[in-house]
């Protein structure tokens, strides 16, 4: 009898090994061959299981937005405020490894939106949870003092989730900009005019600051 075959589960392993390889080799060097001869198949063989490499970046960047996700509900236990907005940059600004692997992955996925604009689709859904997640945590952010009556909580939502994407293009390019210390800058400009001393306290920048 023919092999039956998970092909959910191939697809699964085939993109672990795609976002393995970036994390280890760079997202430059990670091509059709590459990947096809770390899973030790044929380059045609990966196409038994989709239908060509934006489909491996799609389901990549599926991935890792669930997986942002996973570790955002993690570390939001037991914060509130503009603890909780800090806790969400943590795990979504390039800041440290894992996060910095995700952007280039990430920009290699918007950089096909142009060809294929169908896929813009998932970005739009990224966006619109993380805006709902932010404007929330900076409500109550006012409501516990740490920004003043008058923040535009909706405006300030919009801007972090300019500067996810900002910041995220910046690592991809190697610039200054996207060094930690200069993201967590760039976090506490946005929210300063609005920043009561509670919050500044809360926020914790100058620690942020100096341990990154």
């Amino acid at each position: 009898m023919p092999k039956i075959v998970d092909r959910e589960a191939r697809r699964q392993e085939i993109i672990a090994t795609y976002l393995k390889l970036v994390g280890r080799e760079g997202v430059e060097t990670v091509t059709t061959r590459r990947l096809a001869e770390a899973l030790g198949v044929s380059t045609g063989a990966l196409w038994h299981y989709f239908h060509g490499f934006d489909e491996v970046l799609q389901r990549s960047f599926e991935r890792i937005f669930a997986a942002t996700n996973e570790r955002i509900a993690a570390s939001l236990s037991g914060r509130e405020g503009l603890d909780a907005v800090c806790a969400m940059v943590e795990q979504i600004h390039p800041l440290d490894k894992t996060t910095q692997d995700e952007a280039s992955v990430v920009v290699s996925f918007w950089g096909r939106i142009p060809f294929k604009h169908e896929m813009a689709s998932l970005q739009a859904t990224v966006e619109k949870q993380w805006h709902e997640d932010y404007a929330r945590h900076l409500g109550r952010a006012v409501e516990r003092g740490e920004l003043t009556a008058h923040a535009p909580v909706e405006r300030v939502s919009d801007l972090l989730m300019t500067l996810v994407t900002g910041t995220q293009v910046e690592h991809v390019f190697g610039t200054p900009i996207a060094e930690p210390a200069r993201q967590w800058q760039l976090i506490e400009t946005v929210l300063t005019a609005w920043l009561t001393p509670k919050g500044r306290a809360a926020a914790r920048f100058e620690e942020r600051t100096a341990s990154a």
